[in-house]
């Protein structure tokens, strides 16, 4: 019996509201295994300095729970789910609420993020945001923001390239 595009679907979005709801927990194994082993976790607008892809569960779960403390998470505020015509895929729009513990600064963003799912994995992420509202949030100096968020092991942020 074939799978038809509602129950991909449903797989999809079911994915993706895992996701959410884990990351917003910090719930990191878990989270994780929603992830395939080769899945890639892409941000496109990193700037130059920031690493923009992570590919493989580990390195994803290393990046990812790495950041644990950077940002805290007060909420989240229009919670949007766009499905597309590909079963596969799912467009979220949500904006965090939240402030960074290091400044006390307020921290609020808006994420576009676009889930692809397959065989109930997550193969491939893309999560679409303003870094300069992380930055300044973060006390505004770039070259230290980037050391703490995904500049390759041992370089600087001038080092590190597009």
């Amino acid at each position: 019996m074939s799978v038809t595009d509602d129950e991909i679907r449903a797989d999809t979005l079911r994915v993706m509201m895992a996701y959410q709801s884990l990351i917003t927990e910090k719930r990191w194994d878990e989270w994780a295994e929603l992830w395939a082993e080769n899945g890639v976790c892409e941000f496109p607008y990193a700037p130059r300095g920031r690493k923009n892809a992570y590919v493989g569960r580990a390195e994803i779960l290393a990046y990812m729970s790495g950041t644990t403390g950077k940002v805290t998470i007060d909420g989240t505020d229009d919670l949007r789910v766009h499905p597309a015509l590909d079963p596969h895929v799912a467009i979220v729009e949500v904006t965090i609420r939240g402030h960074v513990p290091a400044t006390g600064a307020a921290y609020g963003q808006t994420y576009v993020s676009i889930f692809e799912v397959k065989d109930s994995k997550l193969q491939h992420y893309r999560e679409y945001w303003n870094p300069l509202v992380s930055i300044d949030a973060q006390g505004g100096d770039r070259e230290a923001w980037t050391r703490g968020f995904g500049a390759p092991t041992g370089a600087s942020a001038s080092e590190a390239g597009e």
